[in-house]
């Protein structure tokens, strides 16, 4: 099966169960409107028999994902794909408004810089990462950058008081670190 044909068949699939949970839902709703309309059509002091059509069996409905938003600022790859951590400690440090126009240079003496790749993530009770190869928990060490967090899509790591976050990607982040 060609793979457009085989995106077509998953998401035809995925609409055919929408659809069939939103029809559950909508017949759930018109026998509870039923219900109420017949409650309160009775009066109170009166008991009677009302025949309410069967209930559908309940759909399941697929799982909620649940972002978690991160109160503290996180330094993510630029387009060229570097995460430039020495920019980020100089400018704070000289306590000047920050221009992005600026081009910051820094002597190469100054900094060294590390290659992170982010493999996957297996999430679980234990969340870990591959991160070079390696399998990475929260609390490691990773090139002298902290595991703080595993998230689905990605991997946060601290160093000088900043977070990072490398998202899983078939290319290797560059990380400029200060010396």
């Amino acid at each position: 099966m060609p793979p457009a044909a085989l995106t077509t068949s998953v998401l035809e699939l995925k609409v055919r169960q929408q659809a069939q949970y939103i029809e559950a839902l909508i017949s759930q709703n018109d026998a509870l409107t039923a219900k109420l309309a017949a409650t309160n059509a009775s009066p109170p002091s009166a008991v009677s028999s009302v025949t309410l059509p069967p209930e559908p069996a309940p759909v399941p409905l697929p799982p909620m994902t649940t972002l978690r938003v991160s109160a503290e600022p996180t330094l993510t790859p630029n387009a060229d794909n570097v995460i430039d951590l020495v920019a980020a400690i100089v400018t704070e440090k000289s306590g000047e408004p920050v221009n992005p126009f600026t081009v910051r240079t820094v002597p190469p003496e100054a900094m060294r810089e590390v290659s992170l790749q982010v493999g996957g993530i297996v999430a679980g009770p234990m969340a870990c990462a591959v991160v070079n190869d390696g399998l990475v928990q929260v609390g490691e060490i990773v090139e002298s950058l902290a595991v703080e967090r595993i998230e689905p899509d990605a991997v946060l790591l601290r160093h000088s008081g900043k977070l990072l976050r490398l998202p899983v990607a078939e290319k290797a982040t560059r990380v400029r670190l200060p010396l």
